[in-house]
């Protein structure tokens, strides 16, 4: 397309100025330039100065508003409209959306949650469910890390928006007992089950990723919960041998160090290679980085993008 700049509709312009829209799952589309030339694909989102679409072969691309026809920009202004329409949320979660972390308790386990701001209407998001680490912490807060935040970042919401609940896998349970393969662990389904329901999640894109302890409790709950979870991404922890017949049906991705002194990789190999027939399965094995690999992982775009790129069909 060219890119000759050309007078923007004040219609589009007054309404894109206002507010940042966001596009949900979506067909694709036929864009058309001022000059005539189409391109088909997909809306992720906009911005007073351009447009942001997917391809079909994953890619995305912005098109400035400039070059985009009439048509294109009444669309545009058609879809700013509706996504200001605001979400009327009720229940035991509508405080806690607020586009921050917020505090809460759900049946005697306390949680962080995070859920976007500006929720469009009609629009379904993904739900992750976040597990720490062992921990003798037992202040709810606390176990939200920044591996978390990496997910609740306004770049990274702007094309996956999600809601985000961490609960806390609190005392004893956390530091000498049975972490989430304990009541902790049982509370956490219960919880994204009552998320779920009050909340317009999108029941195929419901995620578990965890950290050490979280490793381990994400290969246990998804095969406790098959049908509830969609994917998981475990770091410095895995799965055991007895659920890989289960887990092989999922979308995993397991990372670990080579040089991890606290759980050691053996058992992570030895989880590979019982999941070593599945087609959705992939693991990563750093040669360095210890027990400390977590920033590394979630700090990847590329991981976020496998994530969200699941889906239950």
């Amino acid at each position: 397309m060219k890119t000759n700049p050309v007078s923007l509709f004040s219609m589009v312009a007054g309404v894109i100025l206002l507010s940042l829209i966001t596009g949900s799952e979506a067909d694709a589309r036929t864009w058309t330039a001022t000059d005539g030339r189409t391109l088909e694909a997909e809306f992720v989102s906009a911005t007073a100065d351009g447009v942001t679409v997917k391809l079909a072969n994953g890619t995305t691309r912005t098109l400035p508003l400039a070059v985009l026809s009439a048509g294109d920009k009444e669309w545009l202004a058609s879809q700013a409209t509706a996504s200001a329409k605001p979400v009327a949320l009720t229940g035991p979660f509508a405080e806690l959306v607020t586009g921050d972390w917020a505090l809460s308790e759900l049946e005697g386990l306390p949680y962080a949650f995070f859920g976007p701001k500006e929720l469009e209407s009609g629009r379904k998001y993904p739900l992750l469910l976040a597990l720490h680490g062992k921990s003798d912490n037992n202040e709810n807060g606390k176990q939200v890390g920044g591996w978390m935040k990496t997910f609740t970042k306004p770049e990274e919401l702007q094309t996956r928006a999600c809601f985000v609940v961490a609960p806390l896998c609190y005392q004893p349970y956390g530091a000498t007992g049975g972490g989430w393969s304990d009541k902790p662990g049982d509370q956490a389904i219960a919880l994204v089950k009552a998320a779920m329901k009050a909340l317009p999640i999108d029941e195929s894109r419901v995620y578990v990723i965890g950290y050490s302890m979280g490793g381990f409790g994400t290969c246990h709950l998804m095969a406790q919960e098959p049908k509830l979870f969609t994917a998981g991404v475990p770091v410095a922890g895995y799965g055991s041998s007895g659920d890989a017949g289960e887990l092989k049906r999922k979308p995993i991705w397991l990372f670990h160090a080579a040089d991890d002194t606290v759980v050691s990789v053996d058992g992570a190999r030895q989880f590979a290679d019982a999941m070593g027939r599945s087609k959705t399965f992939q693991y990563t094995e750093y040669p360095d980085g210890g027990h400390g690999i977590i920033g590394r992982v979630f700090d990847d775009p590329k991981v976020h993008e496998w994530l969200f790129q699941q889906k239950e069909e």
